[in-house]
């Protein structure tokens, strides 16, 4: 206990401040930039949605985390609209991120959320579900 004690005062030293500072920066920055290339939305599988804001995720490919959606036939002008219509269809199992300045949506399929992992037709049944709302 005693060595706790001192490795914790020594811990508190300017010189090991600034080595934290320095290693905590770094990581911070590692980090941003392993999900930076991660998120490139043109990457992502498409969804569609009809004008009833029915959803439905692409069945010719896996299940995926991350949907771009285009947006385009709804003739959305602001971002405000856009994100009140898809806010209305957001909830613990999806979410949506509109991006007006390309016309389209992310969705972001909240996999680890369920009590059990699910399928891709039982995530488009759920989607189904949601229609009109």
């Amino acid at each position: 206990m005693l060595f706790w004690i001192v490795a914790v005062e020594d811990f508190r030293s300017p010189s090991h401040t600034d080595e934290m500072k320095k290693i905590i920066t770094i990581a911070v920055l590692f980090f941003s930039v392993l999900g930076s290339a991660q998120s490139d939305p043109s990457t992502y599988p498409v969804a569609t949605v009809t004008t009833d804001y029915c959803v439905q995720l692409d069945t010719n490919v896996p299940l995926a985390e991350f949907y771009k959606i285009d947006i385009t036939p709804f003739g959305f002008t602001t971002f405000a609209e856009a994100h009140d219509q898809f806010g209305r269809i957001s909830n613990n199992l999806l979410t949506y991120k509109v991006d007006i300045d390309n016309q389209r949506v992310v969705l972001q399929v909240h996999l680890d959320r369920t009590d059990v992992p699910h399928d891709l037709a039982w995530w488009n049944d759920y989607l189904d579900s949601l229609c009109g709302l």
